[in-house]
């Protein structure tokens, strides 16, 4: 019962503040736009979500990062990692036939993980 309460709490929040996300950075709490976040990327027990110019973190486990973001824009490409296909400025050919994800003017590069090269490839039309 007290989980439940919680789930719809959370769900409840992100409903009333559309397209903003609460992240930790330096012990504090700032509220990034959704449209900002480049790629989110698990380590540990915690999501680091990284925009043009900061990394901010989150006590989540990506797939529910991926649930609070819930955009049509990012696509898991990897189990660690959560990209914002709008941010994406280039795609290079890697091995066995993945691909490297190249955001930001080459400042982050993300790889596309064997078993998601197929949808990878049907959403962006490649």
């Amino acid at each position: 019962m007290q989980k439940n309460k919680i789930k719809t709490k959370k769900k409840s929040l992100s409903q009333k503040v559309p397209n903003k996300i609460s992240l930790w950075k330096d012990n504090k709490i700032y509220i990034v736009n959704i449209d900002d976040i480049y790629y989110c990327e698990a380590k540990e027990r915690y999501t680091y979500i990284y925009t043009k110019d900061e990394e901010y973190h989150i006590r989540e486990c990506i797939s529910e990062v991926e649930k609070i973001i819930n955009s049509e824009n990012f696509f898991k490409c990897h189990r660690s990692y959560l990209v914002n296909l709008l941010k994406i400025e280039e795609v290079v050919p890697w091995f066995n036939n993945t691909y490297l994800l190249k955001l930001n003017s080459e400042k982050y590069e993300i790889t596309v993980s064997r078993s998601k090269v197929k949808n990878f490839r049907e959403l962006m039309n490649i």
